[in-house]
């Protein structure tokens, strides 16, 4: 995705149409925006906010480079970065729907 520096991940992501959820669109108040960075650029922009941690620590599958990202401003620090969007987001589904994912997963399912 491309877009002006300064604007945010979310909303370069949702400018190229790509779903993506963000029930509090995006004033980082949910989680639900959560996206993967690699490593190399993680490791290159900065650093979350406590705010932003707080919330990445209640997301389901959180990963190493987990970040929100409405708290991501683009710059030249993300040219060729990779973007994963997870598959659910704890805001989204219920809790049920969570639990039925991790056992799944347990079991070796997809």
């Amino acid at each position: 995705v491309s877009g002006a520096a300064g604007q945010s991940l979310l909303d370069a992501i949702k400018a190229a149409h790509i779903p993506i959820q963000d029930a509090c669109e995006g004033h980082l108040g949910c989680g639900t925006c959560g996206v993967y960075l690699d490593k190399k650029t993680y490791k290159r922009i900065p650093r979350a906010t406590k705010a932003e941690e707080t919330l990445l620590d209640q997301v389901p599958n959180p990963k190493p480079t987990s970040r929100l990202s409405c708290a991501v401003k683009l710059s030249t620090m993300l040219e060729g970065a990779t973007v994963r969007i997870p598959p659910f987001n704890k805001n989204v589904l219920s809790e049920s729907d969570i639990l039925a994912n991790e056992e799944k997963k347990k079991c070796g399912q997809r």
